[in-house]
């Protein structure tokens, strides 16, 4: 990833701030996305094709004048070894990822379809932090519904891709429902319960941000939002960023579009910059994208600037 050095061991991962990991999972699509299966197709694919989209790219910023990778050093922690069997992949999730966060780096991982690639992540965190871990995700969709244990771990018709955001809530203890903030939420792939089942959870009405609500801040400044999100992750002990790439408007990318009346990709970055900020070096995970092509070109340029401005966010805080 951006042509930097590998790292093949748990100790090798000392020497830097940040590693980036490859979530190589594939998933049929649950039931009633039968017209996503193309759009879907190859996520395994999609760790290295994000490793051959990003060496076009360095570290420096110019409208920031930052270079993330002169401040903070970047290893590529390579790919997780996955299996047909669920919960085996999950467990290998969570080892890397546990690496990860002891050598004290800043998880940079990419999947994958969302369960493989969201639930294990933060649960790696969450265990090896000793306090209150905040959620920022970037989501069209909630991802809450209630399922059963067999659905949840179905080698068919697997039910976790939309079912983690509630699992994170209800069964990593130290992810505090108070500190869990969805944006971009929309759309009539949403059942009207889905906010509702955030509330029943513990999470502040003020946190599930709509199309509605993102409508009317653009009344504002894309700062005044960006600190607006941010603001909500104060009291964390470490801040983690889920993306779902539905969240865009569907208009920014030719290759892949989900859903109409999504964020623009100016919100996205300067969100992520302000929560970058917000949480510090000491404070932020990471950043984890899910559910991305591997053939969506543009999708992944776009996720490479947020990381990127996330961090640099991290580097502002340090500064400031």
């Amino acid at each position: 990833m951006f042509g930097a050095p590998i790292s093949e061991a748990p100790e090798d991962l000392k020497a830097y701030d940040i590693a980036y990991l490859g979530i190589p999972w594939s998933a049929p699509p649950s039931a009633g996305r039968a017209a996503s299966i193309a759009q879907f197709a190859g996520t395994s694919l999609t760790p290295n094709s994000m490793r051959t989209n990003s060496v076009k790219y360095g570290g420096y910023l110019p409208e920031l004048d930052v270079d993330v990778f002169e401040s903070l050093r970047f290893t590529d922690y390579g790919n997780v070894d996955v299996s047909f069997d669920v919960k085996e992949t999950w467990a290998e999730v969570e080892r890397k990822v546990s690496d990860i966060v002891r050598a004290g780096c800043m998880a940079f991982t990419m999947g994958g379809n969302g369960g493989g690639a969201s639930f294990p992540v933060l649960k790696a965190i969450a265990d090896n932090t000793e306090g209150r871990v905040a959620v920022v995700n970037f989501d069209a969709h909630g991802d809450n519904y209630v399922e059963t244990e067999e659905e949840r771990f179905s080698k068919r018709i697997p039910r976790w891709c939309s079912s983690w955001a509630r699992r994170i809530l209800d069964d990593i203890p130290n992810v505090d429902p108070k500190l869990y903030t969805h944006v971009g939420l929309r759309g009539p792939r949403n059942d009207r319960g889905v906010k509702q089942r955030f509330y029943d959870l513990g999470v502040p009405r003020e946190n599930i941000l709509t199309y509605a609500d993102i409508k009317a801040s653009r009344r504002g400044t894309l700062e005044e939002l960006g600190r607006a999100v941010a603001e909500r992750t104060q009291g964390a002990d470490k801040v983690w960023i889920a993306v779902d790439p539905d969240v865009l408007d569907m208009s920014v990318s030719p290759q892949f579009g989900d859903e109409p009346l999504g964020i623009t990709v100016d919100e996205f970055v300067h969100i992520a910059l302000e929560v970058g900020r917000t949480a510090g070096r000491d404070r932020f995970a990471g950043i984890a994208f899910m559910a991305t092509p591997y053939d969506a070109h543009t999708i992944q340029w776009i996720e490479i600037y947020a990381a990127l401005y996330a961090f640099a966010g991290v580097i502002a805080a340090t500064s400031d």
